[in-house]
C-alpha cells in the first residue's frame, strides 16, 4: 500500500479564537446542526416526504455522533478572510494533514438523486455516505473545502463544545495574520512559545495585480 500524501490545508479564525487555538494547541469541532448551510447533509432531492423524513433522521443521528474539522486548500481567498477571518483581522492556521483522512467537498449545481443502486454493495454504501457528508451547492466553491470527519466520542469535550488536539494527524505548520491584524507578531510568537521555530509565521496582504490574498514579504514586527 502506498503511503498517503500529506496535504497542506488552512483553517480561518478570528483574532481571539485564533490565538486561543494556538495557545491550547487545538481546533473546535464544528457540530453538524450548527453549520452555516441548511443544505448540509441534505444535498439530495427530497420532494418525497418519506425520503425527506429518512434523510432528516439520518442527519440528526449522525449529528449526535460526528462533527467536522473544516479546512480550505488555500489561504488566498479574500472572501474567506472576510467571512471567517473577521474581516481580515483574524488568523489563518496552516496544517499538514494526511490525505487519507480528508474528504474533498464536491460542489454541484443541482440536488443529487438517490436510488438503491448507490448502496447495493458495502463499497458503494461507504462512498455514498462520504458523498452524503461532503456535497454542497457550487455557490460555496470559493471555499475549496476539505473536511475531516471527527467522532465526538473521541474528541476533547469542554462544556457543550468539542475539540481536537494538534498532533501527528493535525500538524501546525503556518500561522498567517490577516492584513488588518490588530497586533504585532509578538502576540503570535508568544502563543506559539517553544514551538515558534517549527512554525512559519507571516502576515498577508492584498495582491497588487489580482483579487487574491498573498504573503506580505515586508518585515513584520
Amino acid at each position: 500500500m502506498s503511503k498517503a500524501e500529506v496535504v497542506r490545508v488552512y483553517h480561518f479564525c478570528n483574532y481571539e479564537y485564533g490565538l486561543k487555538n494556538i495557545i491550547n494547541r487545538r481546533l473546535k469541532v464544528a457540530r453538524i446542526m450548527e453549520l452555516n448551510d441548511p443544505f448540509e447533509l441534505m444535498a439530495y432531492e427530497l420532494t418525497d416526504k418519506v425520503k425527506r423524513e429518512a434523510v432528516k433522521n439520518l442527519k440528526i443521528a449522525f449529528a449526535l455522533q460526528f462533527g467536522f474539522l473544516c479546512f480550505s486548500r488555500s489561504y488566498r481567498s479574500p472572501v474567506q478572510w472576510a467571512h471567517y477571518g473577521d474581516k481580515h483581522k483574524g488568523i489563518c492556521l496552516g496544517f499538514d494533514v494526511s490525505s487519507d483522512i480528508l474528504h474533498q467537498v464536491e460542489y454541484t449545481g443541482a440536488r443529487k438523486i438517490f436510488h438503491p443502486g448507490l448502496v447495493d454493495t458495502q463499497e458503494k454504501a461507504f462512498n455514498w455516505l462520504m458523498s452524503f457528508f461532503s456535497t454542497k451547492h457550487r455557490s460555496w466553491s470559493y471555499e475549496r473545502e476539505m473536511r475531516l470527519l471527527k467522532s465526538l466520542r473521541s474528541s476533547e469535550k469542554e462544556g457543550d463544545l468539542y475539540f481536537t488536539k494538534f498532533g501527528a494527524q493535525l500538524e501546525l505548520k503556518r500561522v498567517i495574520a490577516g492584513c488588518n491584524f490588530p497586533d504585532s507578531n509578538a502576540a503570535i510568537r508568544d502563543a506559539l512559545g517553544e514551538e515558534l521555530n517549527m512554525v512559519e509565521v507571516f502576515k498577508a496582504r492584498p495582491a497588487f495585480s489580482k483579487f487574491e490574498i498573498v504573503r506580505d514579504k515586508s518585515v513584520w514586527r
